[in-house]
């Protein structure tokens, strides 16, 4: 007959349940302080910190119980109906998840854009609201059901689990609904899409370029003719960085500009190139973003609707400006690449634009050709 393994020498010890509850009980001090250390706290406080040191507690003493119980079953004692507990904690994490997600989306929210600052920017929130919404009640769907089911179809005494092969009926809606609802919404989007993208620029537009580089903007806004001049990349050199045509006489009186400045409820054709390799002009708070493919020229036309003072004054936050940034990763720079921009009244507009250099050299100032529209 073999000696009981837990006891030595006539003294008693304790059990593998209780050895592994207690290391892991001492091991939780230093798993909630690492958590603690790495937990982001910018705009959270002290929320997550909590919340990764509860889940290590809840973790460390299932653990614990995990290993006690399967120890006292080598006894015959059954502590727990583990199939019941997994199934009732997946029902406690479900609404314990579905809280957290909610903090989340309420602590988050001041993180989002405000208003959209172009005319058809406004559209485009609607249907990104639209599929915000259907995906969220989607989300909370499938999640209930998949979490209920846990405990609802749990392993019982006396049960005997069904072989279900198939069911028709049910693939059929679970295949066709959200077929139709993802129809409708790309529908929807590419609706949206081509009327943001397909219109035509009226004639008054404004029009100016940006030419992206490794890693920079350089932009331009045409003279006295409202016109740009022609480009060639062969002309890129030192002292002709975007490769404009001297000879064209459109680009003769084109103003090269270290920012970008725009008036407000004016159409806009912003005209994009790039040099070396992909870029991304990207203006979040117009919903603007065009890739800028080397080679092959693009644009996108908008009408900015919120100069830069009045968004100030709608996020309270009076340092905000306007930014042209890169969203594309185009080297090791990438981050560099950013531009301000700056949303102004029509005065406030032909007062800048007089102040701007000539992208050749000329004699003249550039408030003679203003004088000359």
């Amino acid at each position: 007959m073999m000696r009981n393994p837990l006891r030595w020498t006539g003294c008693w010890m304790p059990s593998a349940g209780s050895l592994g509850l207690l290391g892991m009980m001492t091991a939780l001090w230093p798993v909630s302080a690492v958590a603690q250390a790495a937990a982001p706290t910018e705009g959270f406080g002290d929320g997550p910190k909590l919340v990764i040191a509860l889940i290590a507690l809840a973790w460390v003493i299932l653990a614990g119980l995990k290993t006690f119980s399967a120890s006292m079953r080598t006894k015959g004692v059954r502590l727990f109906n583990w199939n019941k507990v997994n199934a009732v904690l997946m029902v406690f994490f479900l609404v314990v998840f579905m809280l957290f997600v909610l903090w989340q989306f309420l602590k988050l929210m001041k993180f989002t854009l405000p208003i959209s600052a172009s005319a058809h920017g406004v559209e485009l929130d609607g249907m990104l609201s639209v599929t915000f919404w259907i995906t969220i009640a989607v989300f909370i769907l499938t999640q209930v059901l998949l979490f209920s089911f846990a405990l609802a179809y749990r392993q019982k005494e006396g049960r005997k689990a069904l072989f279900y092969a198939d069911n028709h009926q049910l693939e059929f809606y679970w295949t066709v609904v959200p077929a139709i609802v993802l129809t409708v919404l790309v529908l929807y989007g590419t609706k949206v899409w081509r009327e943001i993208t397909q219109v035509q620029p009226a004639k008054d537009a404004l029009k100016f370029e940006l030419f992206a580089y490794q890693f920079g903007w350089q932009a331009r806004y045409p003279g006295a003719d409202g016109e740009l001049g022609g480009h060639d990349f062969r002309l890129i050199s030192a002292t002709n960085s975007m490769g404009i045509e001297e000879t064209d006489s459109a680009g003769r009186d084109d103003l090269l500009v270290s920012e970008i400045t725009l008036p407000v409820n004016r159409p806009v054709l912003m005209k994009l190139r790039a040099r070396d390799v992909i870029h991304s002009a990207y203006m979040p708070h117009f919903r603007v973003q065009m890739n800028v493919v080397p080679g092959m020229p693009t644009q996108f036309y908008f009408t900015p609707t919120v100069t830069t003072k009045q968004m100030q004054e709608i996020t309270g936050n009076y340092n905000f400006v306007y930014e042209l940034a890169c969203n594309k990763i185009c080297g090791a720079a990438h981050f560099n690449m950013r531009m301000k921009v700056n949303v102004v009244t029509d005065q406030e507009y032909t007062s800048w634009l007089s102040k701007q250099r000539y992208y050749f050299r000329r004699p003249e100032p550039a408030q003679d050709l203003l004088s000359a529209r």
